[in-house]
């Protein structure tokens, strides 16, 4: 990827389509490179035009029906939701290998990453996602897999799938992981293998998996704007078929084992009920494995980034070996 390229191409691709875009007419346009730490698929780009801001998304042949489904939806999404609101479908090329994007408004705000104190808005977005899970007008308007498709196996797609491509991409890259043995590649085989046979051997796992779900509302994905406004971003992953436990999993799971716990758990059981909270706990078992395996995809990912790849590199190693250990004290047969 090249990024100053890309920049380049698509702020030349604004300026012909400044009035289909909604950009301020006169004001010069400028284009700048989304970092997303969580990979390097879909790229982001931020289009300004002086106080005029767009979202540009794209995405690759093999991803562009989760864009295309996103903006199936998008208004029901901006209106249920605080989804951004979609501007235009974009079906051309203007980067190489990327003829599929959305542009969308620009949520002028602060992520709950950068906010001080988060509860308020995660009580917000709770609400919103009891209202998702049970949206059956919305479910009704997405693509649903078969009636056999159960919770297990909605765990499965969410996060065994990727280990497995992420441990393909670590081993072609492995002479690039300094830090990490073969023996250590060896075992998380083993535990990825360990998870997949837990999880479908758990009752709580084997009911249809019918819940709509977000799939990645992570705290970098819920924005608070000026008025304390909540904004649900990033819909790429928007499932009929899912499990309301992942959502619940990704929102939480910076608060998981902290003092605040027991209050946000007596919430979940609260509003999704006990069976719901069994699976959660897989899912946080998943979430840091994530930051054990996927980080180290993303870390020989940007080696091909070199804009990227320092920072890229520097925050994967950090996370991996901070998560490593955890996992091994929270999750290695014997400690369960």
């Amino acid at each position: 990827m090249n990024i100053e390229r890309n920049e380049t191409l698509i702020r030349q691709w604004a300026e012909s389509n400044a009035a289909s875009l909604g950009l301020q007419q006169g004001s010069e346009i400028k284009v700048t490179y989304i970092y997303n730490p969580g990979g390097f698929v879909n790229q982001s780009y931020r289009i300004s035009a002086g106080k005029t801001i767009r979202h540009l998304k794209l995405a690759p042949d093999a991803k562009m029906h989760r864009l295309q489904q996103w903006a199936s939806v998008s208004e029901q999404l901006s209106n249920r939701y605080n989804a951004p609101r979609l501007i235009r479908e974009i079906q051309e090329e203007i980067i190489p290998d990327y003829r599929y994007g959305l542009v969308f408004e620009y949520i002028r705000g602060e992520s709950l990453t950068s906010i001080s104190h988060a509860s308020a808005a995660i009580s917000k977005v709770l609400f919103k996602l009891q209202q998702l899970h049970r949206d059956q007008e919305l479910a009704a308007a997405l693509v649903r897999t078969d009636a056999t498709f159960t919770y297990a196996d909605a765990f499965a797609d969410a996060y065994i799938s990727r280990f497995e491509g992420d441990m393909v991409t670590i081993r072609e890259g492995k002479h690039l992981l300094h830090f990490v043995t073969e023996e250590t590649l060896d075992w998380f085989d083993a535990e990825i293998h360990d998870l997949r046979e837990t999880v479908y051997a758990n009752p709580a796992f084997r009911k249809s998996a019918s819940d709509v779900v977000h799939n990645d509302l992570g705290w970098n994905n819920v924005m608070v704007d000026e008025r304390d406004e909540i904004w649900m971003i990033d819909w790429d992953d928007l499932a009929a078929n899912g499990d309301a436990a992942m959502d619940y999993s990704v929102l939480l799971w910076p608060l998981y084992n902290t003092a605040d716990w027991p209050y946000w758990k007596a919430k979940v059981i609260e509003q999704a009920g006990e069976e719901l909270y069994e699976r959660l706990s897989m899912y946080f078992r998943a979430s840091l494995l994530d930051d054990v395996i996927d980080i180290l995809a993303d870390y020989v990912d940007s080696e091909t980034i070199p804009e990227l790849r320092e920072k890229t590199q520097a925050r994967a190693q950090a996370t991996h070996l901070r998560a490593y250990p955890e996992y091994l004290r929270l999750y290695l047969r014997g400690n369960r």
